[in-house]
C-alpha cells in the first residue's frame, strides 16, 4: 500500500481537519470502513484509560476502559444503519509490547460495542512488507477516500494525508480486505495471548 500512496496526490490535513473530514465522509459511505494499525506503541493522551496505563495505574486503566460508552455504541449503530461498519486490522509483533497489552484490552470493549477486529501477527505480512514497504496507518472510507494518518516521533497523531484517487482507494481497500481474510478473530487471539496479562509481564 505504501507504494500506491507514494505515487498519489494527497491533501494534507491537520488533526482537527482530519477528524472533521473523516466523520463527515463516513456519513456518506454505505461500504465497509477499514482501519489498519501497524505500530506497536502509540500515545493517546485524550484517553483517560491510556493516561492511567501510562501512569502505571493498571487496575484504573481497565476499570475506565470497561465503563459504558453510549456515544461509541451509537456511532457503531449509525454505521450499521448506513450499511458500512468499522473493520480494524491490528498487526502485532510477539512478544506484545506493554502498550499493546493495554490497547488489546481496550479494544475488547470496542469489539463488544460493535467494532469488527481481526489480528495478524507481523510474520504474516513480512513478505508483503519486504516487497511493498511497511504497512501504513490508514483509515479507508469505502470507495471515497484513504486517510494516511501521520504521527510524530512519540506516537502522537498529528494529522493525515487524504487521497481520493479511485485506483489508490480501491487498491488499498482490496489489500486490507485480503489481509482481514487471513486475520484471526479478535476474541480468540485475546484469550490466547492477552487475557490475564499485565504490562509488567509484557516480555515474560
Amino acid at each position: 500500500m505504501r507504494d500506491l500512496l507514494r505515487a498519489a496526490s494527497a491533501r494534507q490535513l491537520s488533526l482537527p481537519e482530519y477528524e472533521a473530514d473523516f466523520y463527515a465522509t463516513v456519513e456518506t459511505v454505505d461500504e465497509v470502513i477499514l482501519k489498519t494499525e501497524r505500530a506497536q506503541t502509540f500515545r493517546e493522551p485524550d484517553s483517560p484509560s491510556w493516561e492511567a496505563f501510562a501512569a502505571g495505574r493498571w487496575d484504573d486503566a481497565l476499570r475506565i476502559a470497561a465503563q459504558p460508552n453510549p456515544e461509541l455504541a451509537q456511532f457503531f449503530a449509525r454505521l450499521d444503519e448506513l450499511g458500512s461498519g468499522l473493520h480494524r486490522l491490528r498487526i502485532v509483533e510477539l512478544p506484545l509490547t506493554p502498550y499493546l497489552i493495554w490497547e488489546l484490552n481496550f479494544l475488547r470493549y470496542r469489539a463488544q460495542a460493535g467494532e469488527r477486529i481481526g489480528v495478524l501477527v507481523a510474520e504474516a505480512v513480512a513478505e508483503r512488507e519486504r516487497d511493498h514497504g511497511r504497512i501504513p496507518e490508514l483509515m479507508v472510507a469505502g470507495s471515497r477516500a484513504v486517510y494516511d494518518v501521520r504521527y510524530d516521533e512519540t506516537g502522537l497523531p498529528v494529522g493525515a494525508d487524504k487521497v481520493v484517487e479511485p485506483g489508490v482507494v480501491e487498491g488499498c481497500k482490496s489489500q486490507i480486505l485480503a489481509m482481514l481474510d487471513q486475520a484471526e478473530p479478535f476474541e480468540s487471539f485475546f484469550r490466547r495471548e492477552v487475557d490475564g496479562r499485565t504490562p509488567s509481564t509484557a516480555h515474560l
